[in-house]
């Protein structure tokens, strides 16, 4: 009885001993880029925002010459 007792605990501490080593591996997030983005235009007096929304943000940015565009409190800012 006391092999089995003994063969349980060896069994469960290796196995939180397995499960702990696995998730404290983790992938290092990259670091965040602070300041301006150069390729970043914004257009502050564009409606596209009030009446389409990030669908016509992109459009418009799109037909300027941009790559995409989204909505944000500046308004409809564009990146290349």
């Amino acid at each position: 009885m006391r092999t089995i007792m003994k063969t349980l605990v060896a069994l469960v501490f290796t196995a939180l001993f397995i499960v702990s080593s696995i998730n404290c591996r983790t992938i290092p997030a990259p670091t965040p880029v602070y300041g301006i983005n150069q390729d970043e235009h914004c257009f502050e007096e564009e409606e596209a925002c009030f009446y389409g929304g990030d669908r016509n943000c992109s459009e418009f940015c799109r037909e300027n010459g941009y790559f995409y565009g989204a909505c944000t409190i500046d308004g409809c800012c564009c990146e290349r």
